[in-house]
């Protein structure tokens, strides 16, 4: 069991190492010169990913529910992904960059659903705490955004993201061929009975909420470290933030579900996008650097408690036997379609104002979703 545990720790890291690797510094790469594209193009460019997860992370789900090879399925995408990474190194025109990312995307996109829903499995039958697997991945998101920092003011520069990002992933499925599979006679259901699982009111309520919140925060990932350049911080700088923020999701991660023990579920995510709020908001206000490194803490502390609380929140909510599916909705709505939309957003407002407007946005949009789960909490106690 104990090996176990540590094949899925290894799995979280090289996957989450491979995202780190990659879109902290999207948006700086595609911003070189050499690619002579506007920032709404930029924009669009890593709007793919969000964007194509709406409707091809369900996919992925309801290919687990009804097969039971979620194993398989990680493999096959993480490979596809490290491929298909090794192409964009030789990517020029704007439009062979988008049809990359769309191929890229259609691999990548599966990965956090599928191994989160081998994850909750081992761990409901291991009596293990998800959190404690899962912050093995911010750690290896921390890892990949330092190093890349570092990296790209080399000679090596951003285009070793790409490659990098390919190597972990080719090694990352090597190991989880490694890890038992007792799933594979999971029940398996019919596509209108897994869709019902939405209909559920709580369940809708808290998808809305989750755009609003999780949207800025995906997206602060792609333009951040615009961000921390616009103030006069090198690519070193942005890596060592990264760190910081994801290193400090770790502790966070490991005492969230005592923490909603003593507060409840609802009022643990109306409280952190709250907090998300206020970070964003004090960003805007173009602090001290000193400033921006608490608030990269304030970052790690709120991801730490929204990821594993709203995982398991969405897991109550459905059953069992659609639980692939149902996190493929919830990350295709948080991940996919508020991502995008926030990703091209933030895009068009640097166009038009500069990035301290897009998180001007980011700060207005977290206190509409902090509201929507401080109503949804007054719901379920009326119910």
């Amino acid at each position: 069991m104990n090996q176990q545990k540590r094949l899925y720790q290894s799995i979280y890291v090289a996957i989450f190492f491979a995202q780190g690797a990659l879109i902290p510094y999207m948006t700086l790469f595609f911003s070189q010169s050499r690619f002579d594209l506007s920032p709404s193009e930029v924009g669009t460019i890593v709007a793919i990913l969000p964007i194509l997860s709406i409707g091809v992370q369900p996919l992925w789900g309801m290919l687990a529910d009804r097969t039971g090879r979620v194993r398989a399925w990680l493999v096959l995408a993480m490979i596809g992904a490290a491929a298909i990474s090794i192409t964009f190194l030789f990517a020029t025109a704007y439009l062979w960059i988008v049809l990359l990312m769309v191929a890229w995307s259609i691999f990548q996109c599966a990965h956090i659903p599928l191994v989160d829903m081998m994850t909750l499995d081992y761990t409901a039958r291991a009596k293990i705490d998800y959190g404690a697997i899962r912050l093995y991945g911010s750690a290896g998101f921390a890892i990949a955004v330092f190093m890349m920092g570092r990296i790209a003011d080399t000679p090596w520069g951003l285009s070793s993201t790409f490659l990098l990002s390919a190597i972990v992933l080719v090694l990352g499925s090597i190991i989880l061929r490694r890890i038992d599979e007792p799933g594979l006679a999971r029940t398996t259901t019919v596509a209108p009975f897994v869709w019902s699982a939405v209909w559920n009111v709580p369940f809708v309520a808290f998808l809305i909420g989750g755009m609003l919140v999780f949207g800025p925060i995906y997206a602060n990932n792609y333009y951040f470290g615009i961000y921390v350049t616009s103030i006069g911080g090198s690519t070193t700088l942005v890596g060592t933030l990264f760190l910081v923020a994801v290193l400090c999701e770790i502790p966070f991660m490991k005492v969230a579900y005592q923490i909603v023990a003593k507060l409840g579920t609802v009022n643990v995510l109306a409280g952190a996008a709250f907090i998300s709020a206020i970070r964003n908001g004090w960003l805007a206000l173009e602090p001290p650097l000193l400033v921006v490194w608490i608030l990269a803490i304030v970052q790690g502390l709120v991801v730490g408690l929204l990821i594993p609380v709203a995982l398991q929140f969405v897991r109550s909510l459905v059953s069992l036997n659609v639980t692939s599916t149902a996190i493929g909705v919830y990350m295709a709505l948080t991940s996919g379609l508020a991502t995008a939309a926030f990703n091209q957003l933030s895009g068009i407002i640097i166009e038009v104002d500069s990035i301290i407007g897009v998180f001007w946005m980011y700060t207005a949009v977290s206190l509409l979703g902090a509201a929507l789960f401080l109503g949804m909490r007054r719901f379920r106690e009326k119910g």
